[in-house]
């Protein structure tokens, strides 16, 4: 029962980020997004941190990555983190536009509870612009730090 409880509340949430679709754009289909096209970093909002993470894409399928912030590099600080990071690009079906949708959700791993972090973004052109590089901050800690993560397909 409670594994049923838990998989119908995941669908739930994830179904209710669903960002709604652009008036006479089409999907051209997810950026095909590789481990080296991203970077993610922690910073502290106050300057204390500014961490490289390092990144496994776990499940490409789903666009999911765990992410792992700190220790190592000069610091006893240490944070992981669950993303959903995906791109979609769009194109208008009549006039020479493109549009990207973007949604990236984190899960801060580094405390007993999990705390979860969503944006979703729609970037829009007046052509057909072509991608060379997003970046994206998502607060985490209660907004203590930021999460940022970097796309530069190649």
């Amino acid at each position: 029962m409670k594994t049923l409880l838990s998989i119908s509340l995941l669908f739930f949430s994830l179904s209710s980020f669903a960002a709604p679709s652009l008036p006479g754009f089409t999907s051209i289909g997810a950026k095909d997004i590789k481990e080296e096209d991203v970077t993610f970093r922690y910073q502290s909002n106050d300057g204390t941190f500014d961490l490289e993470c390092t990144h496994v894409f776990d499940n490409p399928e789903a666009h999911d990555w765990d992410v792992w912030c700190g220790k190592g590099s000069g610091t006893n600080v240490f944070r992981q983190f669950r993303v959903h990071f995906m791109v979609r690009a769009l194109e208008h079906r009549t006039l020479q536009k493109s549009a990207y949708e973007v949604l990236y959700w984190v899960i801060d791993r580094s405390t007993k509870k999990p705390q979860f972090d969503s944006t979703s973004t729609w970037l829009q052109f007046d052509n057909l612009s072509k991608l060379e590089v997003m970046s994206f901050s998502q607060g985490v800690e209660n907004d203590y730090a930021m999460l940022t993560v970097t796309f530069k397909p190649r």
